[in-house]
């Protein structure tokens, strides 16, 4: 994860390492109901551990992480794109209802590639005249951007419920809450590599064991929707 500032180099700030437990139910009207629950720790760029607390650089103080904790995150998969996520109604961006087909391509080794991306722009859950230092402006500007890898023959068999993958998420997105930052210039950009697991024991240790002393329930997937689905802005 990386800090963004004009007239300055990137700087690395610390790394996110997490994971999410989805199910898709099959709807009557021939749709399918992704449910997803998600959590993601900070852990220290040098040492690897999982942070209670870090020094912010920018501003020379000790503040308190907040981990990424978003349950559920749920959306329909039709034959008509997604809507945007509302976050709670602040985002009212509704396109035109537009064909799902999704940009794939074939990569080496017998291989599909598929790349998505969203761009967001909504009021922000944290007004600054409120949440002074919490607070990166009146408007949230988020961009999330996805890579995935899979094998064709996997993605082709009509056998199989899930398909593994590898691959890359970008995301680009104001300073996090809990810096203390305020509207400050600048912003945050995530880089990550992900892939698909069949269990939980291939989870690293650490974080499995923090998020089940969080609460047992990040370690299953939701079994029935339910809402609203926020971003760790809202839930902040």
């Amino acid at each position: 994860v990386y800090g963004v500032r004009d007239n300055e180099p990137v700087r690395t700030l610390f790394i996110l390492d997490g994971f999410s437990f989805v199910r898709t139910k099959h709807l009557e009207d021939g749709s399918y109901r992704r449910m997803l629950r998600e959590i993601g720790f900070y852990r220290d760029a040098k040492t690897g551990e999982i942070m209670k607390t870090w020094h912010n650089p920018y501003t020379n103080e000790d503040v308190r992480v907040v981990p990424i904790a978003n349950d559920p995150y749920n959306y329909t998969i039709s034959e008509f794109r997604p809507q945007p996520p509302s976050y709670g109604g602040l985002n009212k961006d509704k396109p035109p209802p537009e064909p799902f087909l999704l940009d794939w391509r074939y990569g080496p080794d017998d291989t599909v590639i598929l790349t998505t991306d969203i761009h967001l722009f909504y009021p922000n859950a944290l007004q600054p005249d409120k949440w002074v230092r919490e607070s990166s402006g009146a408007f949230n500007r988020v961009s999330e951007l996805f890579t995935y890898v899979v094998k064709r023959k996997d993605l082709e068999n009509p056998k199989l419920t899930h398909v593994k993958a590898v691959g890359s998420w970008s995301r680009i997105t104001p300073w996090l809450p809990w810096m203390l930052m305020g509207q400050a210039p600048g912003h945050i950009s995530y880089f990550c590599s992900f892939g698909a697991y069949d269990s939980v024991n291939d989870i690293p240790a650490d974080i499995r064991e923090a998020a089940r002393a969080m609460d047992p329930k990040w370690l299953a997937a939701p079994m029935e929707d339910y809402g609203p689905s926020l971003s760790s802005i809202e839930n902040y």
